[in-house]
């Protein structure tokens, strides 16, 4: 059975396909920035489809996602701090705070009748004075949750009083299979959440192209995107010019295949769900 780690069994749109291969007859792959127009096209899709307006100077362009966690890391605190994450997650959430010289600390999950949510006591007790940074993954890898406005509201407001950085990992944030349950950005909560979060996001997962190596950070605040970007210097390359275009492609014209992906993918949930009741 095809169960790899991060691939679907699909090829990619058509329309990400068609637009590198356009960029492959231009036949140049020098240094190249994040364009204008890929820049309008984030800004315009992370407003479309979840009703937050960021700033074009908000965009941190990364060459993956990890490399973001790993960059978070080193902008909140100092060598010795504490970054807390819930478990289980995606384990480069527990390998990043030792990559930075930072001592990671873990708070449960917990199993509940509404799905998996934080252990909310535990979450308090584990926050010291010398906690950075809280490393939420929303949707959740591997729990599968999309946070609630109510949840991540509170998770916000307890990081506001202990002072802590929010690096909410959203790779998963255009694959929600309940219709109900639409991905809310946490730093979309408001001004005040926006100032102390950094919001990773790509293209990889939704539209299976994480072999072409194009993330971006969302930082609304100037001087902890000003931090992030001191700790990127030196060690973090450019993305590469397939990449960019890749992303130009889905989020300018690939809404279309990620709705049918998601009609398909609810489907295989359907099955699924027959099946297992169909179990003695």
């Amino acid at each position: 059975m095809p169960l790899w780690v991060a691939d679907m069994d699909f090829r990619a749109p058509p329309v990400v396909i068609d637009a590198l291969r356009q960029r492959v007859d231009h036949g140049v792959f020098g240094y190249t920035l994040a364009g204008e127009e890929l820049t309008a096209a984030v800004v315009s899709h992370v407003a479309a489809a979840y009703a937050w307006t960021v700033s074009p100077e908000w965009l941190v362009w990364l060459p993956g996602l990890v490399t973001g966690l790993n960059v978070a890391c080193r902008t909140a605190g100092e060598p010795g701090d504490a970054v807390l994450a819930a478990t289980p997650v995606y384990p480069p959430f527990l390998s990043a705070p030792g990559h930075a010289q930072r001592r990671l600390a873990a708070t449960p999950l917990v199993a509940t009748t509404d799905g998996w949510t934080f252990d909310w006591a535990h979450l308090a007790q584990a926050i010291t004075p010398r906690t950075r940074l809280f490393l939420l993954c929303n949707p959740h890898n591997p729990v599968g949750r999309v946070f609630r406005r109510d949840e991540l509201t509170a998770l916000a407001a307890l990081c506001g009083r202990r002072d802590l950085i929010i690096c909410s990992d959203e790779i998963h944030c255009g694959l929600p299979l309940d219709e109900d349950k639409p991905h809310l950005p946490i730093a979309a909560l408001g001004p005040e959440i926006a100032a102390r979060t950094i919001t990773l996001m790509a293209p990889s997962k939704t539209f299976n192209i994480p072999g072409l190596g194009c993330a971006f950070a969302i930082i609304a605040d100037p001087g902890l995107r000003r931090r992030f970007r001191r700790a990127m210097a030196g060690i973090v390359p450019e993305v590469n010019t397939l990449g960019y275009t890749a992303a130009l492609a889905a989020y300018r014209d690939g809404e279309p295949w990620r709705q049918a992906l998601l009609a398909y993918l609810r489907g295989n949930r359907a099955l699924t769900a027959e099946a297992v009741a169909a179990m003695p």
